[in-house]
């Protein structure tokens, strides 16, 4: 329990809880100083919540319930109100244990996952990329940290609304960055003060799961752009869930990271998938996975650009699949800037998150730009069928320009970035 006193008539009580295997939940109890009842109470973590065009919503559904009923019965009420919501790794239990020791009360931490959680190779693509008709954006140009957020963004609204198709785009960072997850707290995530001393600039994604330590030449990311439909389920394959299902969860994940599965494999870096989005190796931890689906139809950017066919998908929406991967790591440096709690490595056979990472670098003589490069050149080799356009051609003029606006307007904002303290 961690208890604030601010200059009010309120005590904020702090609680975590670790999912088995799985995510972090937090709840912070803001209590009246005077007779202990219960105002509000927030909820931050490294979960995930699928399915759903605005999570954050979910979340604020979910944070009203909890004032006036349990745990599982607001789980109830979101799914009635949202019943496309998957709620991965927060779960009735850890929102109970994390409140009960926000109050004070004695709860156990999770024990170590168990041997259920198996590394699943990667040997063939699903059905589904047959189908896509891909665009590599071959970009060059280190870019900010806002700005990267802003056009995943953009790139996402663009191919929900039928205005480009399926598009992968591998990152170039300008700068140091940490980059926390949609549902984390700031301040408890990441130690502000260092991080400026040493240069990183903090930035909030739009996306769940946890904090990414980037350093630009230690680190590799790309981003996946697809329409709904490529996230169908197929009758008789592992995960699905009968024909009109979409996957969700590790099937999700899995699916849109089969390519990156097959390309590090083939360029000899032993590589396997670990519920519910982790890229892993025999060692450790190699990269993660986060996603977010938006439907047709609710976008900002209205740039005009149609790409042959894209229009076919608008009313499947989209899937943004982001994945960043270690290609190195200042160990140190990320334990001094980044704040892991206890709690989070509850549930951890290596209790080190340093031990815990097996860098790409580990199991291949290739620079990190050499291996981005032929990381692309094995996406157009792997997935069926593949062009490759320049980031810079002038009808991408009009994307560039609405990710800037965005980047400045919102993700380059204290408000943004400190929507959850």
């Amino acid at each position: 329990m961690t208890d604030f006193l601010n200059n009010t008539d309120t005590v904020i009580r702090r609680g975590e809880y670790k999912v088995p295997g799985g995510k972090l939940v937090a709840v912070q109890l803001h209590e009246s100083r005077e007779d202990g009842r219960l105002r509000h109470i927030s909820l931050d973590g490294d979960f995930f919540i699928d399915g759903v065009d605005d999570p954050a919503a979910v979340v604020s559904t979910l944070e009203h319930a909890l004032l006036g009923v349990s745990a599982s019965a607001a789980l109830d009420e979101v799914q009635r109100t949202y019943p496309e919501a998957q709620l991965v790794g927060l779960t009735a239990q850890a929102i109970d244990n994390a409140i009960a020791r926000a109050r004070g009360v004695d709860v156990a931490s999770a024990a170590m996952a168990g041997t259920s959680e198996k590394d699943e190779e990667i040997d063939i693509l699903s059905p589904a990329w047959e189908k896509l008709d891909l665009t590599i954006l071959d970009d060059p140009e280190p870019r900010s940290p806002a700005m990267h957020m802003a056009l995943d963004e953009v790139l996402a609204r663009e191919v929900a609304d039928g205005k480009r198709g399926a598009t992968l785009r591998f990152w170039q960072w300008g700068a140091g960055a940490v980059i926390i997850g949609l549902h984390q707290s700031v301040t408890n995530e990441v130690d502000e003060e260092r991080a400026r001393e040493l240069g990183f600039t903090v930035v909030r994604r739009m996306t769940g799961g946890g904090a990414m330590f980037v350093e630009p030449g230690n680190t590799i990311t790309y981003s996946l752009y697809v329409p709904g439909s490529f996230l169908a389920a197929e009758p008789g394959r592992t995960g699905s869930e009968g024909e009109g299902a979409q996957l969700s969860g590790y099937p999700a994940y899995r699916r849109c990271d089969e390519w990156v599965l097959l390309a590090l494999n083939n360029l000899g870096i032993r590589a396997h998938y670990k519920p519910i989005n982790d890229i892993t190796s025999p060692a450790g931890k190699i990269g993660g996975a986060a996603q977010r689906r938006f439907r047709a139809g609710d976008s900002g950017s209205s740039n005009g650009i149609d790409a042959n066919g894209a229009g076919a998908h608008a009313a499947n929406g989209s899937v943004l699949h982001h994945v960043t991967m270690a290609y190195d790591i200042d160990a140190a440096k990320m334990l001094d800037v980044l704040r892991i709690s206890r709690e989070k490595m509850a549930d951890k056979a290596v209790k080190s998150a340093a031990k815990r990472v097996d860098p790409l670098k580990s199991q291949t003589s290739l620079t990190r730009d050499e291996l981005c490069a032929a990381l692309q050149k094995q996406a157009e080799q792997v997935i069926p069928h593949v062009r490759v356009e320049p980031m810079n051609a002038p009808h991408h003029a009009a994307t560039l320009a609405a990710a800037r606006e965005l980047a400045e307007r919102v993700y380059s904002s204290e408000a943004w970035t400190r929507r959850i303290e």
